[in-house]
């Protein structure tokens, strides 16, 4: 009895082998759950400074446009930033991340501006420069009446200035 119980050959995975990969498999799953907010975020990150950059560029062109001359005014509309007032030569600036309307602001430079907490919005500061010593600081120091600055923040925590 104790022959045919050798000889015998059993088809199947053993308990320990399911185990194992079952194992190994939540391992997996778990790395990319982990993985995948920081995707998210770094790509929402991108985005943004996409954004800024087509805001900056749409500005540069409105004042090459309008003879040196900041716009008074911005408005968000579908996704479309439209830099200018009515009857000006006024630039479409299509935007991804910052599509709300109030999601970006003109104002005049106050020392000491500075972009707050809220990731979905874009300052937009004329006459001030960006500060080395403070990230994310628009400041009036060494600024010409023709310069702006976009004061805006990245995920987690990154205040960030970039001058047109």
């Amino acid at each position: 009895m104790l022959a045919n119980i050798r000889n015998r050959k059993e088809k199947g995975f053993t308990i320990i082998e399911i185990l194992i990969v079952l194992a190994i498999a939540g391992l997996i799953l778990l790395v990319v759950f982990l993985a995948v907010p920081a995707l998210q975020r770094n790509a929402r990150n991108t985005q943004r400074r996409e954004d800024v950059g087509n805001i900056l560029s749409g500005v540069q062109e409105y004042v090459s446009n309008n003879g040196g001359n900041l716009p008074a005014s911005v408005a968000v509309s579908g996704g479309t930033l439209t830099i200018g007032a009515s009857g000006s030569n006024q630039v479409p600036v299509n935007l991804g991340y910052y599509n709300g309307s109030s999601s970006v602001t003109l104002q005049a430079a106050a020392s000491g501006v500075t972009n707050g907490d809220d990731v979905n919005s874009v300052k937009l500061i004329t006459a001030a420069v960006c500060s080395t010593t403070t990230v994310g600081d628009g400041t009036t120091t060494g600024a010409s009446s023709r310069s702006i600055v976009a004061l805006y923040k990245n995920e987690p925590s990154a205040k960030l200035c970039q001058a047109s």
